[in-house]
């Protein structure tokens, strides 16, 4: 007799597991500088737009694959397709999710070591020349950063351990709370340093001639599908694991804007910084850009 499938303890850890799916480390910091090349609040409204009418509807018709096919991305696909053949499409997912993992793991151990270093106090104590330079010396010992890799390897091996309920919900019920905590604490910080004033005038002003332009909208649905993480079996696979009593488009409303907004919240703090650059030039395609990825 095999045991029965876990399932989510409640809607509310659900919501929370999948938007921690789609707030990536990458995604924090991608959003901004994305947004900074291409006309900032005309980027923002047309990305918004493109989450919904395209973005949405895809995330929820995985889920429904996922819940249908009651497994894995490679069941999933069987379950609904016509003919067995499309079980490839669930090991593509499979494998790019993979792939994946190969860069994001790195960055991962980046982000471990600079956590712990910010706690021990070395990040403070850096060298003459600066945080570049504590960067460029970490990088620069080969052993280091694979070990702070594995390290973020092995955190993520022990809540995946843990199960649905014990693991990824428990975890994210109390991290991603944290998560909102720091990007609030980031964006009340960055909101009085000198120019900010004119970053919230580039993200939520929309310059009227970038919606002209079509790589704009080239960027911001390539933004959508990076933010929500589509076609990398996620929701397919978080979807699997719902209860009967949750219904596909009821947490939907709840957990739709919260996605944009995760993207929008933590980008937002980033546009101090860039935000004398970013006001004072054309904003699609030009140098603010450039500033804002040497700043990140």
């Amino acid at each position: 007799m095999t045991n029965p499938r876990e399932q989510w303890a409640s809607s509310t850890g659900f919501i929370l597991a999948t938007i921690g799916s789609a707030v990536g480390i990458g995604n924090i910091w991608r959003f901004s500088y994305v947004a900074g090349e291409n006309g900032g609040g005309a980027f923002l409204i047309i990305y918004l737009a493109c989450v919904l009418i395209v973005g949405m509807p895809i995330v929820m018709a995985e889920m429904a694959m996922g819940r249908r096919g009651g497994g894995d991305a490679i069941a999933a696909f069987s379950a609904n397709g016509r003919t067995p053949r499309w079980a490839h499409a669930g090991w593509v997912s499979v494998i790019g999710c993979f792939l994946i993992l190969g860069f994001y793991s790195v960055i991962a151990g980046w982000a471990l070591k600079y956590f712990i270093g910010a706690l021990t106090g070395d990040l403070w104590r850096v060298a003459s020349d600066g945080y570049g330079g504590f960067f460029g010396d970490f990088i620069a010992n080969g052993a280091e950063p694979v070990a702070w890799q594995f390290a973020a390897i092995a955190a993520t091996m022990l809540v995946v351990m843990g199960g649905v309920r014990r693991g990824i919900e428990a975890a994210n019920r109390i991290l991603m709370p944290l998560l909102a905590l720091v990007v609030i604490v980031l964006a009340v910080y960055a909101s009085t340093l000198s120019g900010s004033a004119a970053g919230w005038k580039f993200l939520f002003v929309p310059d009227w001639a970038a919606f002209g332009e079509p790589q704009v909208y080239i960027a911001a649905v390539g933004q959508a599908f990076f933010s929500l993480g589509i076609g990398m079996a996620v929701f397919i696979t978080y979807a699997s694991y719902m209860t009967p009593d949750i219904k596909i488009p009821a947490p939907r409303p709840r957990s739709s804007p919260g996605i944009p907004f995760s993207r929008l919240s933590p980008g937002s703090p980033f546009f101090r910084p860039c935000s004398r650059s970013a006001a004072t030039r054309r904003p699609a395609r030009n140098s603010p850009s450039s500033r804002c990825r040497r700043f990140f």
